[in-house]
């Protein structure tokens, strides 16, 4: 999914893209997060599965196991990229591809 939300509006993101840069996380878990999570990044689930994998409790592959198995986050953030979709087809912006 694309994502409205950037490392210049988004905090979380910023903090994310750090630890990227710094080494502290890898740019697949780093990927899966952002494009998976593109309205709710601080979901309570993933806040916690990152700082689990900042501390050294779990391992990335884990950590996007079990936030793949959390149906209703996903099915909820697709849900709410589809419907921005339909509400700016009806206003006229550009689609989000």
């Amino acid at each position: 999914m694309k994502t409205l939300h950037n490392t210049k509006n988004c905090n979380y993101r910023r903090y994310l893209h750090t630890k990227l840069k710094h080494g502290k996380i890898s740019g697949k878990f780093y990927k899966f997060l952002c494009r998976n999570f593109p309205y709710r990044l601080t979901a309570r689930s993933v806040s916690d599965m990152v700082n689990r994998v900042l501390n050294g409790v779990m391992s990335e592959d884990k950590a996007i196991q079990s936030l793949q198995k959390d149906d209703n986050e996903l099915r909820r953030q697709k849900e709410m990229m589809q419907s921005n979709i339909e509400c700016r087809k009806k206003i006229g912006w550009k689609q989000i591809n």
